[in-house]
């Protein structure tokens, strides 16, 4: 079973403040493992067992890091900050290079993470994610986000998940989904609204020549919160900055490629092992 963690960093926040991060580990390999998820509704940690299960192709090579954002979240609080936050964090539990998957505003967080503490990235995932905030990618979060603090929870999820995932999965899944989301907390929709509204101030793709990492750019076709051509960006920009870099589409999947595709896992893998 996944292992749940609190770790406490003082001082080293942006403002001279301390870090709270919670985490959640599995796997016995010796290799770190770090995945940092995208907006959720509620806590990834919440569901850490399930993440264990999907990723357990990972458990014999890698120890795997689930992280949370951290627990006192400042009322603004950028993506920038969550990666200097996250970088100090993993520091602070003795991580010094880590494959590193970041998914959607996890993948946000990853690029400012490899672009200003290279050190601790030795290989990018970067899954439906962008390098500057698209027009729909405002629209859609800034929703999201108005919603949260309007506290209406009913109309956020089916948004969320709407926007999310493809009519075909969610007409497997939409049940299994609404039951995840129930009951949100207002202190919840509190920090995901704190979190959402920090997407629209993304700006890493000046930087992205920064990374010196192997990376692997995942695009969903049917990406309809960052939009497909956010990743199409990122890889041309890789590649024209000599970052050595993989491109792959999924042209049938939506923005949540990495709970759809059933070979999502492997294809990481596959990546994290030839790199």
């Amino acid at each position: 079973m996944a292992d749940l963690k609190t770790v406490s960093v003082v001082g080293a926040a942006l403002d001279g403040g301390d870090i709270e991060m919670e985490y959640a580990t599995f796997g016995s390999g010796s290799k770190p493992f770090v995945i940092i998820p995208g907006l959720s509704l509620r806590s990834t940690l919440a569901s850490a067992s399930s993440v264990e299960t999907a990723y357990k192709v990972f458990k014999d090579d890698y120890t795997v890091y689930l992280f949370d954002r951290r627990k006192n979240m400042p009322e603004v609080y950028s993506v920038k900050e969550m990666a200097h936050d996250l970088a100090a964090t993993l520091k602070a539990i003795g991580i010094e290079h880590a494959s590193v998957l970041g998914t959607s505003q996890g993948g946000m967080i990853a690029q400012y993470m490899a672009i200003n503490n290279p050190e601790l990235v030795g290989q990018l995932v970067l899954a439906s994610s962008s390098s500057k905030a698209e027009p729909l990618q405002v629209a859609v979060i800034g929703n999201w986000a108005k919603l949260a603090r309007e506290g209406k929870t009913e109309e956020l999820v089916n948004d969320f998940i709407d926007n999310a995932f493809t009519p075909a999965f969610l007409q497997r899944y939409r049940r299994a989904l609404l039951m995840m989301y129930k009951n949100l907390t207002a202190e919840e929709l509190h920090r995901f609204a704190i979190t959402a509204e920090a997407c629209a101030g993304v700006d890493t793709y000046d930087n992205l020549g920064k990374i010196q990492c192997p990376t692997l750019v995942i695009g969903a076709g049917l990406d309809h919160v960052v939009t497909y051509e956010a990743s199409v960006k990122i890889a041309e920009k890789l590649k024209s900055e000599n970052v050595p870099y993989q491109f792959y589409t999924y042209e049938e999947n939506g923005h949540a490629v990495f709970d759809e595709a059933k070979d999502y896992k492997e294809r990481v893998l596959e990546f994290f092992r030839t790199h």
